[in-house]
């Protein structure tokens, strides 16, 4: 009986408050935000990687510790699951609970690796090869069991634009290699180990309160933002499309009268309705942009016929309506939301369905090049696909200049989740070096510049207007040149590591 025996030793109730509470507060909370409780988070994780008996003790203990720790700061996941989705409370509250699990399974494979090579490193490179390992875990959680990486390490830190600057050098996962190896040598509790990372913190997080950010001699141009405070419940419903267009077409044109703009942008799915069929409430849409003399940039659903005529396939969309009053050019949504958009694995979980009401599952765009017009080159990213560090880096090597995610963060609620999601929004401004405009249905609309300062932004479920000036840039990272070689460094580091646990003889302890 290993779990009751595991749930009567006082360091694993230990741990997992420790894990629990670094990883909460380190990440926007309803509390209070201390991006340095990481460490916290860390030294629960690693006190069981060095202090457990046997691997399946370590995976078993670090799965333990680190599922609740997710889940505690994914609550929020709760407000659609129950609200939206209908699924009674008692159950809505397992679902970040299981999502937890599943991200705690990296960083339980993180703990039984960190307890096999530390049994044959020194404390310093148990602490590269660590970090390495916490890295390229991070790295597999873009794209493994359909990919979300959400809390990690280094987004703790974007609430402090200036301490994450080492991203754009070498990546958000470059810089969690980093933070876990401090963590590593921190916890040995040591005067030299501690020394050590400090020496490597002090820089890391600290050069970028003394860089000077002059403003880019490149094109400005200026864009408007519209947060229409919709309620998520009754947007849809046919007596309310038409007020939904009255109303963005209400306070778009009040800050039209005393701001211009090059481009407005309205939120995902902020037009209810297919705006690409000829309809009263199309034409009401390109007619406006037309008198206003105003490029549009609006989130709708839509569709596209199959070539046997009969059947087709659901977009989530953002369309490009130019000063004409014509739809110039669109973007359909590349990375669907799981069980929100689609059932993933549809095959097997035939008896599940989604969050978002419709007939079908979204499709996923084919097309990810820039919606462009003259000097502007717009890397599209709808709703969460500006979580993704490979998504953003694809827009700009296609040419963009500038960033635009519209997203529809209505489905969370007054929880943490859209500060969460801003604050990655954050580390791709950087990462990439582009100016980054987020326009959402409830909020938190933001300008964003390239050192991820947040210089204009709006509140939680107001309605709001928000114009700000970005520059179109054209320069590319350290990070964007050359993430494919760091990226397979880390890697390399992680599988150098453990092919040498292979080799090595084991000892009790590590000096």
């Amino acid at each position: 009986m290993i779990f009751p025996r595991i749930f009567r030793q006082g360091f694993f109730w230990a741990c997992l408050f420790i894990c629990v509470a670094g990883l909460f507060l380190a990440f926007p909370n309803p509390v209070l935000q201390i991006p340095f409780f990481i460490f916290l988070f860390f030294l629960g994780l690693n006190y069981i990687a060095l202090n457990t008996r046997s691997r399946g003790e370590a995976f078993r203990l670090g799965l333990l510790v680190s599922g609740p720790a997710y889940a505690a700061s994914l609550y929020w996941i709760v407000v659609p699951v129950y609200v939206y989705g209908h699924f009674p409370l008692v159950l809505a509250v397992f679902v970040p609970l299981l999502l937890g699990f599943v991200l705690g399974l990296f960083s339980s494979l993180y703990v039984i690796l960190v307890h096999i090579m530390s049994r044959r490193f020194s404390w310093f490179a148990l602490g590269i090869f660590g970090g390495a390992v916490w890295a390229s875990l991070e790295f597999a959680r873009e794209y493994v069991l359909t990919g979300f990486p959400w809390l990690v390490a280094a987004q703790a830190f974007s609430v402090w634009p200036e301490s994450i600057q080492a991203v754009s050098i070498v990546g958000s996962y470059g810089l969690a290699m980093l933070l876990a190896c401090a963590g590593l040598w921190i916890h040995q509790g040591r005067k030299l180990p501690v020394l050590a990372a400090l020496a490597l913190l002090v820089p890391v997080l600290g050069h970028g309160y003394f860089l000077k950010h002059e403003d880019h001699d490149a094109p400005s141009k200026d864009i408007l933002i519209v947060q229409g405070n919709l309620d998520q419940d009754i947007k849809w419903e046919e007596e309310i499309q038409m007020k939904t267009v009255e109303k963005y077409k209400e306070l778009t044109q009040q800050a039209l009268r005393e701001e211009k703009a090059d481009l407005v942008i309205w939120p995902e799915t902020a037009m209810p309705f297919y705006l690409q069929e000829q309809s009263r409430m199309s034409f009401m849409v390109m007619n406006f942009a037309q008198k206003q003399d105003v490029n549009l940039i609006t989130g709708a659903p839509a569709y596209e016929m199959l070539d046997d005529g009969i059947n087709y396939q659901l977009h989530n969309r953002a369309f490009w309506v130019s000063e004409r009053g014509l739809i110039k050019s669109f973007y359909d949504k590349e990375r669907l939301v799981p069980f929100g958009e689609y059932i993933p694995w549809s095959e097997h979980l035939f008896f599940l369905d989604r969050l978002v009401a419709g007939p079908m599952d979204f499709s996923p765009g084919k097309s990810t090049a820039p919606l462009k017009n003259e000097e502007l080159a717009l890397g599209m990213l709808i709703c969460y696909e500006i979580i993704f560090p490979g998504l953003v880096r694809d827009r700009v090597q296609r040419g963009a200049n500038v960033l635009i995610n519209i997203s529809n963060d209505a489905w969370f609620g007054p929880t943490s989740a859209p500060k969460q999601h801003l604050h990655l929004s954050v580390l791709r401004a950087v990462e990439q070096g582009r100016y980054v405009v987020r326009s959402t249905n409830t909020g938190i609309s933001a300008f964003i510049d390239p050192s991820g300062r947040v210089y204009k932004s709006t509140s939680l479920f107001q309605e709001a207007t928000l114009s700000g000036r970005v520059r179109l840039l054209d320069e590319k990272t350290f990070y964007h040149v050359w993430h494919w070689p760091i990226n397979w460094t880390l890697a390399g580091i992680s599988f150098a590591g453990l092919a040498l646990c292979l080799v090595l003889p084991a000892k009790k302890t590590f000096s």
